[in-house]
């Protein structure tokens, strides 16, 4: 599927936008933002979930916790560990691709709760939501890289 293949484009192209940038750098909140870049790649990890699984009304498969901390309308937390909490995000949306690859062989996604994104957006589907993951992940791609050149990289 092709939808499946640009998500992991765009998954990939977050890992490289973080190769260089320096640990303290990863949770500086540069004036005009109101976030850092762990939060920008956890959010988009978490609003996958949010958007298919929950939207489906199937479980997540993420930690309440991590969701707690990444989901809309949440804001950055103190990180005391940055480079830790960037490797569990990156994990955590590892195994979630995985997980989200089986359940679509497995046909799980059936009904789906209709939903208004803040793009004015309506999702109706599961389809729908699986595209509009990706535009959204694009957007918060673009603000890592948007943070990353009000910091000097």
């Amino acid at each position: 599927m092709q939808v499946i293949t640009n998500h992991k484009a765009i998954r990939k192209n977050f890992e490289k936008a973080v190769e260089k940038v320096n640990e303290a750098d990863l949770i500086m909140i540069p004036a005009g933002f109101n976030n850092h870049i762990i939060w920008n790649i956890g959010h988009a990890v978490v609003t996958q979930n949010v958007l298919i699984y929950g939207m489906s009304g199937l479980d997540f498969t993420l930690p309440t916790d991590f969701i707690k901390r990444y989901k809309k309308g949440s804001f950055p937390s103190d990180v005391e560990n940055p480079k830790t909490e960037l490797d569990t995000i990156f994990e955590l949306g590892e195994i979630a691709d995985e997980q989200l690859s089986y359940d679509i062989k497995e046909m799980r996604f059936g009904e789906y709760q209709k939903y208004e994104t803040s793009f004015g957006i309506t999702l109706n589907s599961f389809n729908d939501a699986l595209q509009f993951n990706n535009i959204h992940e694009a957007v918060h791609l673009g603000y890592v890289m948007a943070i990353k050149k009000a910091l000097g990289y």
